[in-house]
C-alpha cells in the first residue's frame, strides 16, 4: 500500500488533544486545596462549638425565694433527709450549783455581851452536842448584870425584913397601916427588879463561868460549819456575823441559777440528780423546794433550792457540784438531727422537702440542744421531712440569689 509523504511526518496533537502546560493546572489544584481547608475550618468551628455546648453542665438547682428546686437532668445534688418524730424531752445539761446548810437545821451563835474571846475548844468540822461549849469570853458587862442581880437579891432580903416588921407593929398598933402597905410595895419592886436581873443573864443563853467570863454554848446538835472566833478577838452583840454556826448536815440544800428559758417547766416536787465533778460517786437524788419568782437582773437567772438527803455527809457546805434536772412535764416533744438546724443570723432555719425535688426554707424555735438532737417547738410537725446533711448549702444558695 502506497503511503503518502504526509503520512510519514510526525503526529502534532492538536489543541484538543494537546497536554496541559504546568502553569494551566496550578490554578485548579490550589482553588480545590483552600475549598477543603474551609470545609475543615467550618467543620472544626462547628465541632468546637457542639462540644463545648455538651461539656457545658445544666444548673444543678433552682432558687424560687425561699425554696430549692433541683433539676432531675442535672448533676445530682447528694442530701440526707429525716424524719421529724416525737419522743421524750431531751435531758438538760448540768447547772454549776452551791451545796449550802438548811436554814431550819442551823444555828448561829452570837457573843450576847461585849467581850475579849479567851478560849476557843473547837474547830470547823467539829461535831458537837446541844450545850457544848463552844468559845469563852472575859466581859465586864457580864460583871455589870451579876452586880445588878446581886443587888436585888439583897434588896428584897432588906425589904421583906422592914415588911415582916411592920406587920408586926401594926398588929401591936405601934405603926400604922399605912406604913405596911409602903413597904410591902417597896418588897413588890425589889423582886420586880431581881426578876428583871434574872431575866437579862437567862437571855444571854450562855454559861457564866466567873464573875466576868461566860460560856458561849451550841444552841442545837450538829456540826460546826462556821467559826469566826480566835483568842484575843473583840465579838459582841453589835456585830452582824455570828461567832459559830453548828448545822444539821443530815440534810442540804443545793442552790442553782437557771436560764429562764429552763425554768419555765419546773415545778416543786421535780426529781433533781446532783453530782460531784471528778468524784467518781453516783448521783445523789433530790427535789426542788423552791422555783423563786423573783429574777436575777444581772444574769437574767432563777435561783432554784434543791432539797438532798445527806446521811454519809458526802455533800459539804459551801461545795461546787453539778446539778442535772429531770425532764419537764411535757410528755413528747419534736425531736430532730441538730445538723438539720442551719442559722441564719438570729433564726434558726431548716430545709423541708415539700416534694420530690422541691426543699422549702422554714423558720424554727429550737428548745434544747444536746450534741446529737435538738428538741423543735415550733415550726415543724412529726413527719415532716427535714434535711440534714447539705442544709447549709442549701441556705447559702438561697443567700447568693437573694
Amino acid at each position: 500500500m502506497n503511503q503518502r509523504p504526509e503520512d510519514n511526518r510526525p503526529h502534532e496533537p492538536s489543541a484538543a488533544e494537546a497536554p496541559p502546560s504546568p502553569g494551566s493546572w496550578r490554578g485548579p489544584l490550589v482553588g480545590a486545596a483552600v475549598g477543603i481547608l474551609v470545609s475543615a475550618a467550618g467543620f472544626g468551628v462547628l465541632w468546637s462549638k457542639t462540644k463545648h455546648h455538651s461539656e457545658t453542665p445544666a444548673p444543678a438547682f433552682q432558687v424560687d425565694k425561699d425554696q430549692v428546686k433541683l433539676a432531675p437532668s442535672a448533676v445530682p445534688m447528694r442530701f440526707e433527709t429525716a424524719v421529724v418524730i416525737s419522743g421524750p424531752p431531751l435531758q438538760r445539761a448540768p447547772v454549776t450549783a452551791r451545796v449550802q446548810t438548811v436554814e431550819a437545821l442551823t444555828a448561829p451563835s452570837f457573843a450576847p455581851l461585849d467581850g475579849r474571846v479567851v478560849e476557843v475548844p473547837v474547830k470547823i468540822g467539829d461535831h458537837v452536842k446541844e450545850g457544848d461549849h463552844l468559845m469563852m469570853v472575859a466581859s465586864g458587862d457580864l460583871a455589870s448584870l451579876v452586880k445588878e442581880q446581886s443587888a436585888a437579891r439583897l434588896t428584897i432580903s432588906t425589904k421583906e425584913a422592914l415588911a415582916q416588921r411592920l406587920q408586926l407593929l401594926v398588929e401591936s398598933r405601934a405603926a400604922s397601916q399605912n406604913d405596911l402597905m409602903v413597904a410591902q410595895s417597896e418588897l413588890n419592886e425589889a423582886k420586880l427588879a431581881a426578876g428583871a436581873a434574872d431575866a437579862k443573864l437567862r437571855s444571854l443563853t450562855v454559861k457564866q463561868a466567873g464573875e466576868s467570863t461566860y460560856w458561849i454554848l451550841a444552841t442545837r446538835t450538829g456540826t460546826v460549819v462556821q467559826l469566826d472566833a480566835i483568842r484575843g478577838k473583840q465579838v459582841g452583840p453589835d456585830k452582824d456575823k455570828p461567832v459559830a454556826t453548828v448545822a444539821d448536815l443530815d440534810e442540804v440544800l443545793v442552790v442553782s441559777d437557771v436560764p429562764q428559758r429552763d425554768a419555765a417547766s419546773l415545778a416543786v416536787g421535780a426529781s433533781v440528780a446532783v453530782t460531784q465533778p471528778g468524784s467518781g460517786q453516783e448521783p445523789i437524788l433530790g427535789t426542788i423546794e423552791l422555783v423563786s419568782d423573783v429574777l436575777d437582773a444581772e444574769r437574767q437567772t432563777v435561783p432554784i433550792r434543791v432539797r438532798v438527803k445527806n446521811p454519809h455527809h458526802v455533800l459539804r457546805p459551801n461545795q461546787f457540784v453539778e446539778a442535772t434536772f429531770g425532764p419537764t412535764n411535757a410528755e413528747h416533744v419534736l425531736v430532730v438531727p441538730s445538723e438539720a438546724v442551719v442559722t441564719d443570723g438570729a433564726k434558726s432555719i431548716v430545709f423541708v422537702q415539700v416534694s420530690r425535688g422541691v426543699l422549702k426554707r422554714r423558720e424554727v424555735k429550737i428548745g434544747r440542744q444536746t450534741k446529737d438532737r435538738a428538741e423543735i417547738v415550733s415550726g415543724l410537725h412529726e413527719g415532716d421531712v427535714v434535711v440534714v446533711k447539705g442544709a447549709l448549702l442549701l441556705l447559702n444558695a438561697i443567700d447568693s440569689e437573694g
